[in-house]
C-alpha cells in the first residue's frame, strides 16, 4: 500500500510485517492500492470517528483495489499506533517531535476556536439581533404554555361536568 502526502511531496510504502506494519519511504510504484491526499486530509481521516466517510467521497483519493483500502482503515482503527514513533523513524526524532507538538497545538488552537465562535455566534443571534430566545426567555414561554394548558384542562373538566348534568336531566 502507498501513502501520498501531496503537499509535502512525500510518497510512503506501508508493507504487513510479522512485528505489524513497516512504513518505508517509497522507492518503487507497485503498491497496490495507493491513497493521495494532503497531510490534513490525513488527520481528518485518522481523526475521524467514522472512517469509511473520512475516506471514501472525500479528498483523499483512491487507486487500486479499494477493497484493501478498507481493510488498511479498519486496521488502523482497531490499533493504537504510535504516529510520532513511525514518523520520527522516517524523518527523524527532532522533526518528528517538533511536528507532532505544532500539530497538537494547531489541533488545540483550532478546538478552541470553534468553541469560541461557537460562543459568539450564539451570542449574537441572541443578545444583537434576536433571532434565538435567551434561556430565561425560553423558560417564561414554557411557563406560560404550561399554564395554557392547566387552564384548558380545567376548562374541559367543567365541560364534561356540565355535560354530564345535562344529560342526566334529559
Amino acid at each position: 500500500m502507498a501513502v501520498e502526502l501531496t503537499d509535502a511531496n512525500l510518497h510512503l510504502s506501508i508493507q504487513p510485517h510479522p512485528a505489524g506494519l513497516q512504513m518505508d519511504l517509497m522507492q518503487q510504484d507497485d503498491a497496490d492500492v495507493t491513497l493521495s491526499g494532503t497531510c490534513s486530509d490525513f488527520l481528518t481521516l485518522l481523526s475521524s470517528k467514522d472512517q469509511q466517510d473520512a475516506m471514501f467521497g472525500k479528498s483523499i483519493r483512491i487507486s487500486g483495489e479499494s477493497a484493501l483500502a478498507t481493510r488498511f482503515t479498519n486496521i488502523l482503527k482497531d490499533a493504537a499506533l504510535d504516529w510520532e514513533g513511525i514518523l520520527a523513524s522516517i524523518i527523524g526524532d527532532l522533526p518528528a517531535g517538533q511536528l507532532a507538538a505544532f500539530i497538537r497545538y494547531k489541533a488545540n488552537f483550532y478546538l478552541q476556536a470553534g468553541h469560541s465562535l461557537k460562543l459568539n455566534l450564539e451570542e449574537y443571534l441572541k443578545e444583537e439581533i434576536h433571532l434565538l430566545p435567551t434561556r430565561p426567555e425560553i423558560e417564561h414561554f414554557l411557563n406560560q404554555v404550561g399554564k395554557v394548558r392547566q387552564g384548558t384542562d380545567r376548562i374541559e373538566a367543567r365541560i364534561a361536568q356540565l355535560q354530564s348534568k345535562l344529560d342526566s336531566r334529559g
